[in-house]
């Protein structure tokens, strides 16, 4: 008479499990670094348009003009009020990014009224992707766009 188990599962059902995870693991896996390389990338994007604006809102409730400063072939910018030169914000990217500027000539000034004193654009270049960085006059209107 055969012996009937109620309990436990056999070693070889337990590798059997472990394979068939490992193997999805293994699928999964080049997925979720791709997913964390682009959820980095929007986050700074979106830190830098948050920057501007932020820099833009400080120059209207102040009645100052701030100046945004783009570190060349770095991947950094600073926020500095112009009236007192108090650094209101300096930021650092992470990666392996870099500023690069084209048309925009430093520094990048928004006035009391919300406006910018040129327009221009720069590049924010990093991991085989580009991204436009477009200032217009009149409102102090600004937009990123992939390149």
């Amino acid at each position: 008479m055969k012996a009937v188990r109620n309990h436990g599962f056999t070693l070889i059902e337990m590798l059997l499990v472990l394979a068939a995870i490992t193997v999805l693991m293994a699928v999964s896996l080049p997925f979720l670094n791709s997913a964390a390389e682009q959820k980095t990338e929007w986050y700074i994007i979106t830190q830098l348009r948050d920057d501007l604006l932020y820099a833009q809102q400080y120059a209207m409730t102040q009645q100052t003009p701030v100046a945004v400063t783009f570190a060349e072939n770095h991947p950094e910018y600073r926020i500095v009020e112009m009236k007192e030169g108090k650094t209101i914000l300096k930021r650092s990217i992470s990666g392996k990014w870099k500023f690069q500027l084209t048309t925009l000539t430093m520094p990048l000034i928004f006035l009391e009224n919300g406006n910018v004193n040129k327009a221009g654009s720069l590049l924010l270049k990093g991991r085989g992707k580009t991204y436009k960085i477009v200032f217009l006059l009149g409102k102090g209107r600004f937009y990123v766009q992939k390149a």
